[in-house]
């Protein structure tokens, strides 16, 4: 059995759909009232430098080896030469952390905002960063992804929601996605706290989208934040400063979506979904006789099953154009058939010595990931070990000594896989 000990803590960057000058004449519609006023929050504010203050408090904490199982043995996502975009940059924290963790990868953020992009730019000169650049784009207008050689990579992180036109920004993603490529996107839930938040303020008759930061408004806010009997996400929410509420609680356009519904519009653009980070969190509170009810469902279906469960504040979602076939966990002799790849980010997996039935703890650490803790017996450690892509399972159980038991294997299999641990 694989259990995951922590949840991911990401954090959230919240910015909106980006503004792309060309030199040539497009007959595009004007911005709208809504559109217009986001712009001039972001304008003033780059968020999130200007808006909090400070530079990011802590990286995002990226599942490589979980990214890149989403293409499974087609190709890779993440890698040292990855080309990399962040749609939606803000004043770039997104861009200079993928910069430095990827040295050999070019990566390029994009904001509507040219006061975000023009504070991004003078950060790098700070920094002396060269393997990033930086332009003021519109993620909602095809045109100047074009301009750019395919990306493996598209992070998306808290803008989706003030997108005016999430299909095409979707769009927009698809046609500058490589065929082998993941987009990785962070959205809000119908959980997270500016949904309830702006309905209260809605049913009291207050204007939930032009928070004047007023005593009343205030305090009310206030009083919300405390009647709502759970955490929020944020820390000390009631207080924050009116720069931060106009972008994340109170803004023109926030959408808020089911997962389902960010599914649907990402499938009308041609993506396909390929699974969240509920289905890892919720897996890694199961017990390994809970799991066989849930054998029928892949990657992108135990993600659905599990968001409709979990009441988190966002979705962390993964698509790609590769339409994968999934292994079965129902049919055994299919699955004995399937050639599966232990992801190389683990490295060689230790021996466990000893009884080759008893279960022990092993702990798999990342760079700014939770730990993994495999809680499995030696026998299944050597069927992981030799997940090379060469054989099946059936010939890999075959050329094993020793003997193991089935349903507890196939648990840590099915464990395995949607951790994202194998792939194939």
């Amino acid at each position: 059995m694989i259990r995951l000990l922590d949840n991911f803590v990401l954090t959230v960057f919240f910015y909106t759909f980006l503004f792309l000058i060309d030199t040539t004449i497009d007959m595009k519609p004007l911005p709208t009232k809504n559109e217009e006023a986001l712009k001039a929050l972001y304008d003033r504010a780059p968020y999130p430098a200007a808006v909090e203050g400070q530079t990011m408090r802590q990286q995002i904490p990226l599942l490589e080896h979980w990214i890149n199982a989403a293409v499974g043995r087609d190709g890779k996502a993440l890698y040292p030469q990855a080309r990399i975009l962040v749609a939606g940059c803000g004043s770039g924290e997104e861009v200079f952390m993928l910069a430095q963790r990827f040295p050999k990868s070019m990566v390029v953020g994009v904001d509507f905002s040219e006061a975000s992009i023009a504070y991004a730019e003078e950060t790098a000169k700070k920094l002396n960063v060269s393997n990033i650049d930086f332009a003021v784009a519109d993620i909602t207008k095809i045109g100047w992804v074009k301009k750019y050689e395919p990306f493996d990579f598209i992070l998306c992180h808290a803008v989706a929601d003030y997108v005016n036109n999430p299909k095409a920004m979707f769009e927009t993603l698809a046609t500058g996605l490589a065929p082998t490529g993941v987009v990785y996107m962070m959205v809000n839930s119908p959980q997270h706290p500016a949904h309830k938040i702006q309905a209260a303020f809605q049913q009291l008759g207050m204007d939930s989208t032009n928070f004047s930061d007023t005593p009343q408004e205030r305090q009310l806010l206030q009083s919300i934040v405390k009647l709502m009997g759970e955490p929020v996400g944020i820390d000390n929410l009631g207080a924050a400063a009116k720069s931060y509420l106009d972008i994340d609680i109170f803004p023109a356009i926030a959408h808020h979506f089911s997962m389902k519904k960010w599914c649907q519009v990402a499938s009308e653009a041609g993506l396909t979904f390929c699974g969240s980070m509920d289905a890892l969190i919720g897996l890694a509170n199961l017990w390994d006789e809970e799991l066989p009810a849930l054998y029928g469902l892949g990657r992108a279906a135990l993600s659905h099953w599990t968001a409709n469960l979990r009441q988190g504040i966002g979705y962390q979602l993964l698509f790609s154009k590769c339409n994968i076939t999934e292994p079965s966990f129902v049919e055994k002799e299919v699955l004995l058939g399937w050639k599966p790849i232990l992801t190389p980010s683990l490295g060689g997996l230790p021996r466990l010595k000893g009884n080759p039935q008893e279960p022990k703890p092993l702990t798999l650490r990342f760079q700014n990931l939770p730990d993994f803790t495999l809680h499995t017996t030696a026998y299944d450690l050597e069927v992981l070990r030799q997940c090379t892509g060469q054989h099946s399972l059936s010939h890999i159980i075959a050329s094993i000594d020793e003997t193991g038991d089935w349903n507890n294997l196939k648990a840590c299999l099915f464990r395995a896989y949607h951790y994202g641990l194998l792939f194939g």
